[in-house]
């Protein structure tokens, strides 16, 4: 009878099962592994979403001079003006623009007619004294070497003394108003004088009546500085004049304006400044002139009206800035902008960033001090003068080179 031979299950059937049960439990590990990786706490989320801790900025007490921009709008004027308001003689009822008057802005030089007033002229010679008489022979004073001085300038010789209104200063006033077309006013002399003159003593003798040059108030103008230029003519020819009938701009071309009070402490005579307007193109240096007193400027009427107009500077310290070089009189009446340096101290200072300033709860200013391991400790100042961002202080605990806190980041 035969035998069956039974097959045993082979070590590698067997070994199957259990690698996939490995298997299996590997990929549950890392599976949760990578789960936990993924998910995070409430508390976990939470810690990651807030700010770093802030780092503390600082900045170092420093030793300057302080410095700020003081800016205003000014005007451009004539350093100075002459007004010319002819005055009747005697002998004239009326005041006539008898010939065309300058136009505005021509230039005057010494000698020229600036206006005919009912015939006669107005001559502009240089002096900073208004005429306030007629001349006439023998007079003495400081109005004649005025005049005297004047003549000289506009190419008259004169030989009289210093002061005296002689013969020789007469027959420059003569040939000056000749050289203009115009005959000078004379008046009878005394019927005696000396032989030897109106000024020596001798027997005295009938010579008959003479005609001596009278220099009338009226037909002359002194002005300070030339060439000077018409700024304003209120008279047109045939016109008969009332007050004052043209305006003469003499010196160099300024700029005012007004400083507010805020600003004037910033400011002073000699300070540096630049003038910019959209028609030099390129700011001109400049410095400060003078600064008046706070005054409210009044508002004003126009010649023959009684309405008043509002003032045309704001109240203020008036304030006169003068440019290095000339300016061009096509800048005459332009507003332009004035930007000052201002330096409210004498010398460097201890200053601190305005930042580092604050105020405490007792009502002082203090300042954290940081040391260089990081301790903060506060500081009791006194504050001065701002400028550029930084500000003045004063006071113990704090020198050139200590570190402030300003800020945090």
């Amino acid at each position: 009878m035969g035998v069956t031979r039974l097959n045993k299950p082979t070590n590698r059937k067997r070994r199957w099962p259990l690698i996939a049960v490995l298997l299996a439990s590997a990929s549950i590990s890392i599976a949760g592994l990578g789960s936990a990786t993924w998910v995070k706490s409430s508390e976990q989320v939470a810690a990651e979403a807030r700010p770093p801790d802030p780092s503390i900025i600082s900045a170092p007490v420093e030793k300057r001079v302080l410095r700020e921009t003081v800016s205003f709008r000014g005007t451009v004027t004539p350093g100075r003006t002459v007004e010319v308001s002819p005055v009747a003689p005697d002998s004239v009822q009326k005041l006539v623009v008898s010939a065309p008057p300058p136009r505005s802005g021509q230039r005057i030089r010494p000698g020229d007619v600036v206006a005919v007033i009912s015939g006669r002229p107005v001559i502009a010679l240089r002096g900073s004294v208004p005429a306030y008489r007629d001349l006439k022979n023998g007079y003495k004073g400081a109005d004649v070497e005025q005049l005297q001085q004047g003549l000289r300038e506009a190419g008259y010789s004169v030989a009289d003394s210093t002061g005296v209104y002689g013969a020789s200063t007469q027959a420059a006033v003569k040939q000056l108003f000749i050289d203009k077309d115009f005959e000078p006013a004379l008046e009878a002399a005394d019927a005696l004088e000396s032989p030897n003159g109106p000024h020596t003593t001798g027997t005295r003798k009938p010579i008959g009546p003479r005609k001596v040059v009278v220099l009338r108030s009226s037909e002359v103008v002194f002005v300070p500085e030339f060439p000077a230029r018409v700024l304003e003519v209120k008279a047109t020819l045939g016109s008969e004049v009332k007050g004052t009938l043209l305006r003469l701009a003499t010196g160099e071309l300024v700029v005012t304006g007004s400083l507010q009070p805020s600003d004037r402490r910033l400011v002073k005579a000699g300070s540096q400044a630049k003038i910019a307007s959209p028609a030099s193109g390129t700011p001109i240096k400049a410095s400060v002139r003078s600064i008046g007193p706070y005054s409210v400027p009044e508002p004003t009427s126009p010649e023959g009206s009684e309405e008043q107009t509002e003032p045309q500077q704001e109240p203020g310290h008036p304030i006169t800035v003068r440019s290095l070089k000339p300016l061009s009189t096509r800048l005459t009446g332009q507003e332009v902008q004035v930007s000052i340096d201002g330096t409210p101290t004498d010398g460097p200072v201890l200053v601190v960033p305005a930042s580092a300033i604050y105020a405490a709860a007792d009502g002082s200013t203090q300042v954290i001090k940081m040391a260089p391991d990081g301790r903060q400790t506060r500081v009791t100042v006194t504050t001065g003068a701002t400028g550029t961002g930084y500000v003045e202080i004063s006071g113990t605990g704090l020198a050139e080179g200590d570190q402030v806190v300003v800020g945090a980041k």
